[in-house]
């Protein structure tokens, strides 16, 4: 009896303990989702990719076009122009490769640093939030099986970050 009486007393300290401090929740990718600068920077991106893009895809339609002409011309190649020509498609995709390969990666760089940029101004605005509010803890939504409305703070962070 006394065992269960001490338990009981443990756990309402606790009850009690995590009661008095304020907690909240954000959903991170809701607000990710919902920033005005996200679509500023996918088309900023754009942009800045745009003549590699474009330069990656003539070289896709003229190894298209090679390979196209080759095989209708092919019945009337003799054994040197077929290998001169299997040499010339060689080159061509090793460039188109190693051109797309260089274009994703620096894409996939980029990408990352804006949204590096990004997730830093949704922390600074839930450090913000937290200290105006006299928070405590910060979880993320996701990590909570249930969450009061009133908890929630997602909709100033995304409020915040949009200005």
């Amino acid at each position: 009896m006394k065992m269960l009486g001490v338990m009981a007393l443990v756990l309402s300290a606790g009850v009690a303990q995590a009661q008095s401090g304020k907690i909240a929740v954000v959903d991170t990718a809701e607000v990710f989702q919902k920033m005005p600068q996200r679509q500023v920077v996918a088309n900023q991106l754009q942009k800045e990719f745009e003549n590699r893009v474009k330069e990656v895809q003539k070289l896709e339609a003229d190894g298209r076009t090679f390979v196209e002409k080759q095989q209708k011309d092919m019945a009337f190649m003799n054994d040197q122009q077929k290998a001169d020509a299997q040499k010339k498609l060689n080159e061509m995709q090793g460039a188109y490769v190693q051109k797309r390969r260089s274009l994703e990666e620096d894409q996939a760089r980029r990408e990352h640093e804006e949204r590096q940029k990004m997730l830093a101004r949704i922390k600074t605005a839930i450090d913000e939030i937290t200290k105006a509010q006299g928070l405590e803890l910060v979880i993320e939504r996701g990590a909570a099986i249930y969450v009061s409305p009133s908890l929630d703070i997602t909709e100033q962070v995304i409020s915040k970050v949009s200005k």
